[in-house]
């Protein structure tokens, strides 16, 4: 499908990187596929035929060679830049994606709180803390950096990120932290991974 207005910007790095890794190859296409996981975009490149692409799939010319946007992610690309991103041993597709990672107001709002109030403080110790699932006003976190492993890492959970949640949004239960602690740089947990702390409002 021609989209009558680009649902996507090809850069012409990108458009160069099509027809670099097609040359020759006019009998197949380079297809995007997008998806939401975790609160982050994850962005899959595969090649497909023509003839094998989806009619409904977005198409783009690269010369005498062809893009493809898979359909399904046109609410997850749109309007996002397309650039291919070479500088010397580091080759790498960049998208620049205005699109909200969330799918839901909830999950996008507690993503922020951790981002912008939560994560400044452990940002001093080396720590990151982020959302990865919400499911049936529990949120499920994990902890990066010098939080993972770390001995203050359950009263960091408990007295910091549970008091805070549960304060703005009261309407979360629960909190799972699923981090592998066991994998830190300095590997110590009380708490084990996957237990269910109390909320109290």
């Amino acid at each position: 499908m021609q989209p009558n207005q680009p649902i996507a910007t090809l850069t012409d790095n990108a458009v160069q990187k099509v027809r670099q890794a097609l040359q020759g190859r006019s009998d197949i296409g380079v297809r995007l596929t997008v998806t939401r996981e975790g609160g982050d975009f994850k962005y899959k490149f595969d090649y497909v035929a023509p003839g094998q692409a989806d009619p409904r799939d977005f198409v783009f010319r690269c010369g005498e060679y062809q893009f493809f946007i898979n359909w399904e992610s046109e609410p997850l690309i749109k309007g996002s830049t397309i650039d291919y991103s070479s500088t010397g041993m580091a080759q790498a597709w960049v998208i620049d994606n205005p699109n909200p990672a969330w799918d839901t107001d909830l999950a996008r709002e507690i993503s922020k709180v951790f981002n912008e109030t939560i994560n400044p403080g452990l940002a001093e110790h080396g720590g990151h803390i982020k959302l990865v699932e919400l499911k049936e006003n529990i949120a499920y976190v994990e902890m990066s950096g010098g939080c993972q492993g770390c001995t203050m890492a359950d009263k960091t959970l408990h007295h910091g990120v549970i008091r805070i949640l549960a304060e703005k949004f009261p309407q979360i239960t629960g909190l799972v932290d699923v981090t592998d602690h066991s994998a830190g740089t300095n590997p110590f947990f009380s708490t084990p991974t996957g237990t269910i702390p109390t909320f109290k409002h």
